[in-house]
């Protein structure tokens, strides 16, 4: 919180916040992560920094860890889609597109097999 009110502007502390979210167990140590809370704060890095690739990728793999469906998951696709269009390198590129590919072969699989979601539980 402190790094975010002292650099606004800056999405690294948002990611990094929205990372201790998602590592931090509850206080009884049994419940999930603040999974609503780490979504904002990468949502915010996002639109603090559009282009900041790394956000996208931690986004992308916490809705996709959490689509209850498959029209869940191809909102990932497209937010991956968004990221694509704003990297800034040609590494970031290749990471994006590394991330959108491995998910739409989910999302394939899953049809293929007539799974309603990723879940294979």
């Amino acid at each position: 919180d402190r790094a975010i009110s002292c650099e606004g502007g800056n999405p690294t502390p948002y990611v990094n916040a929205a990372l201790c979210v998602m590592n931090t167990p509850t206080m009884d140590g049994r419940g999930p992560p603040d999974v609503p809370e780490a979504v904002r704060l990468l949502t915010r890095a996002i639109e603090v920094d559009p282009q900041f690739h790394a956000a996208y990728v931690h986004l992308g793999q916490l809705k996709l860890s959490t689509a209850t469906d498959l029209t869940g998951a191809g909102e990932v696709v497209a937010l991956y889609d968004r990221g694509l269009e704003l990297c800034r390198t040609a590494e970031e590129l290749k990471d994006i597109v590394s991330m959108r590919i491995l998910t739409v072969a989910q999302i394939d699989a899953a049809r293929s097999l007539k799974m309603e979601t990723l879940n294979m539980q």
